[in-house]
């Protein structure tokens, strides 16, 4: 992201409003010592909670103003206290990003922090954080889930899982910080139950919820917390300084929709065409294929023929296959499956082998022409994204995180995705993952290392909240990662803007840096930053994933 120093001034009034805030300091005594805040008021315990510690200040050197609302700066300025942060050390304009945060602003080293460390992204823009605008209950939640997994901070489940009346109106990018803060007992709803999600949060308000997210992490003490060096963020010069927060591998197992991935292979979707007008599939084996018919993700034989080598062509209405023998069969119908009688590998049109079944359709709307669909194991198929992808030569620790983001990857994709219509999950292109199978050109030694990674990771995924995570990566960053929500995907707590300092590392070996990067979505885990994690700090594929997805967990699937 590009960083833009704040000139952008706010309104005479916001300011005036937005001081009371920064101006005013609270009296020795806390709540006691506020007249507008009496011992039988539901928040006295919040406030004397905040006060003590520092994170508030009074509106008046006798008034807290309990119902007045908070506004974005206000907030991330309370939490930023809580943080231990030297908002000074940050505010300087080597760090600033937002355009409407100017540096004399008592919020700005704050919201600086925020951003570097992924707290906040911008308010409906990456430039912008609206800081005099009133914040909601549903942001608040959304900033402090977001505090807690980049912090690594574990809270507690005082309050069991419930359902807020109003759910619907809880915006996708901050339910399941909600829900959090729910289960955690920050949150609660009002007389009826409802959330409320969009309703400003008064000051009086906003005090209960960090005194309750306090009490939800047992009491949370950090050290000052100041950025290293003259470039963006905590964690950039020195990946040495960078804490090792891993994905950990938890109880429990997480839903896999299928066991078995259909890959186009030669596809006809809306966009493009790979289809072919022949097809010659040879098993490697040298057994021959059955003949037989796809009843959802299963192969139902119907026939086998001994050819080692079959050719396919169609005339739109039929397909007549011919084998190494010259030997002629018809298949009638829009579609029909083979499988090696081997059951090992089928190579495709002599470039690469493939494991499972194939499906061979008639390209709707070109008469003459077939596509190729492959039915293939979750193992099988990660075996043959990782050494395309990635490179066989890398390190086994970042092959072992490239094969869990390369399983979780294509199982989020699995149900409803682009291709379902076509009766694919995904193609074989790098539009998504480069499948590949096996080159014909390298014997199996060269997929030892690769395979290891797959195996030493088999049927792990990786998770959020209990859920599978959309485990993005590209070749590289250019030292930061994007944000989901800046790559216009919704906010997702574990897809944050932040330094990475071990692509930063290798830039010398990338090439073109700036020019693969500006490339690149830039969101999720950086290839190059992994290899260089791998080979040169030693981390281990939980600490990579951990790195580049803040807040996640390992679980098996089911």
């Amino acid at each position: 992201m590009v960083r833009r120093q704040g000139v952008i001034c706010l309104a005479a009034a916001a300011i005036l409003v937005i001081g009371l805030l920064a101006g005013l300091v609270v009296p020795a005594g806390a709540a006691g010592a506020f007249g507008d805040v009496s011992g039988s008021d539901w928040y006295y315990d919040a406030v004397n909670f905040v006060a003590n510690k520092g994170l508030f200040q009074g509106t008046s050197a006798t008034a807290f103003s309990p119902n007045a609302a908070m506004t974005r700066g206000m907030f991330i300025t309370v939490l930023g206290r809580y943080a231990n942060v030297d908002a000074a050390a940050w505010n300087t304009g080597a760090y600033h990003a937002f355009s409407d945060v100017s540096a004399d602003k008592y919020y700005a080293g704050y919201a600086v922090w925020a951003f570097e460390k992924g707290v906040v992204t911008g308010d409906g823009s990456a430039s912008t954080f609206n800081p005099s605008g009133n914040i909601t209950r549903q942001e608040v939640c959304t900033m402090l889930n977001r505090f807690a997994t980049v912090m690594g901070i574990a809270l507690g489940q005082s309050a069991g899982a419930a359902t807020f009346p109003d759910d619907g109106n809880i915006s996708g990018w901050a339910r399941d910080s909600v829900y959090a803060m729910q289960r955690g007992g920050v949150v609660k709803g009002d007389e009826k139950g409802a959330f409320n999600p969009r309703n400003p949060v008064s000051r009086a308000e906003t005090a209960a919820m960090i005194q309750r997210f306090d009490s939800a992490c047992g009491g949370y003490s950090s050290g000052v917390q100041q950025p290293s060096g003259t470039t963006p963020g905590p964690e950039t010069s020195d990946p040495n300084s960078v804490t090792d927060t891993p994905a950990a591998l938890i109880g429990g197992s997480v839903s896999i929709p299928a066991s078995v991935i259909r890959v186009g292979l030669l596809v006809q979707t809306q966009n493009y065409s790979t289809c072919v007008t022949s097809l010659t599939l040879q098993d490697v084996g040298g057994a021959g294929f059955e003949y037989g018919y796809m009843s959802g993700r299963q192969f139902i034989s119907s026939c086998i023929y001994g050819g080692a080598s079959i050719t396919v062509t169609t005339d739109g209405y039929k397909f007549t296959s011919v084998d190494n023998a010259g030997v002629s069969y018809t298949v009638s119908g829009e579609a029909f499956a083979v499988r090696p009688l081997s059951g090992g590998a089928t190579c495709v049109n002599g470039q690469y082998r493939y494991k499972g079944s194939f499906e061979l359709r008639q390209a709707s709307g070109m008469a003459g022409y077939i596509t190729l669909i492959n039915f293939v194991g979750i193992e099988d198929y990660v075996k043959g994204v990782i050494p395309y992808e990635f490179s066989a030569s890398w390190p086994l620790e970042t092959l072992k995180a490239a094969a869990v983001a390369s399983r979780t990857h294509v199982m989020s994709s699995v149900s409803g995705g682009a291709y379902a219509a076509y009766g694919m999950d995904l193609v074989a292109d790098d539009g998504t993952q480069l499948y590949r199978g096996r080159g014909i050109t390298y014997d199996e030694s060269y997929y030892a290392n690769t395979d290891q990674a797959v195996d030493q990771t088999s049927n792990m995924y990786l998770t959020y909240g209990g859920s599978l995570c959309v485990t993005a990566y590209s070749a590289c960053n250019g030292g930061m990662t994007r944000s989901s929500a800046e790559a216009g995907w919704g906010e997702r707590p574990y897809l944050v803007s932040k330094p990475d300092p071990y692509e930063a590392t290798v830039a010398g070996e990338i090439g073109d840096w700036t020019g693969r990067a500006n490339a690149s979505h830039r969101v999720g885990m950086s290839q190059w930053g992994a290899y260089s994690m791998g080979k040169y700090f030693g981390k281990t594929y939980d600490v990579i994933l951990g790195f580049y997805f803040p807040g996640t967990n390992l679980q098996y699937g089911a």
